[in-house]
C-alpha cells in the first residue's frame, strides 16, 4: 500500500505524545503531524 516513501515514512515514525507543559503550538504540530500518520499509516 502506498509508494516507497511512505512504507519508509510509516515503519520509521511513531505517533507524537505531549505533556500538560508543552505550548499551544507544539501540541498543534504533534496534533497535525498525528493526522498525517492516521492517513497515511492507519494510526488510530
Amino acid at each position: 500500500m502506498g509508494s516507497g516513501a511512505t512504507r519508509v515514512y510509516c515503519g520509521a515514525a511513531a505517533p507524537i505524545r505531549w505533556s500538560l507543559s508543552d505550548t499551544d503550538e507544539t501540541i498543534r504540530q504533534a496534533k497535525a503531524a498525528n493526522a498525517v500518520g492516521r492517513r497515511l499509516c492507519g494510526w488510530r
